[in-house]
């Protein structure tokens, strides 16, 4: 797959997924920006893409690999599909869709997401995260 600058462009949004994998595509970019040529601007792995890559069993160093000779998300994907423990596609997906920005203390994520009284619609990590992208590529 071919590097991405992810200063030009966020990553594909929290909710998009590949072969039933929630967040993957994102994860998927923030590799690919991680890729010689790349640039994954202030996009990190820690965090939900970690999260996700240890559930399934892995780390994003042995995935980075497989995105750098990937010729797809969906080969990326069925890789990791294959090794993952039963299960722990679901258990990721239901983690994700519950989850609390900052753990669910409010406070903080006021803090890090300073419009968010703007918006109290949205409470769920995902849908702050891809506000945020919409905001900060506006």
């Amino acid at each position: 797959m071919k590097e991405l600058d992810l200063t030009a462009a966020p990553p594909r949004p929290p909710r998009a997924e590949v072969l039933g994998i929630i967040f993957l595509p994102r994860s998927i970019d923030k590799l690919r920006a991680s890729l010689p040529g790349g640039n994954r601007g202030l996009y990190n792995l820690i965090g939900f893409t970690e999260s996700m890559f240890e559930l399934l069993g892995t780390t994003s160093e042995r995935v980075l690999p497989l995105v750098a000779s990937a010729k797809d998300d969906v080969e990326v994907a069925a890789s990791l599909l294959r090794d993952a423990p039963a299960g722990a596609v679901q258990e990721w997906n239901a983690w994700l869709l519950a989850r609390l920005p900052r753990g669910g203390n409010r406070e903080e994520a006021l803090k890090a997401y300073p419009w968010l009284p703007e918006r109290p619609d949205l409470v769920l990590a995902v849908d702050i995260l891809a506000e945020d992208d919409r905001r900060s590529f506006a």
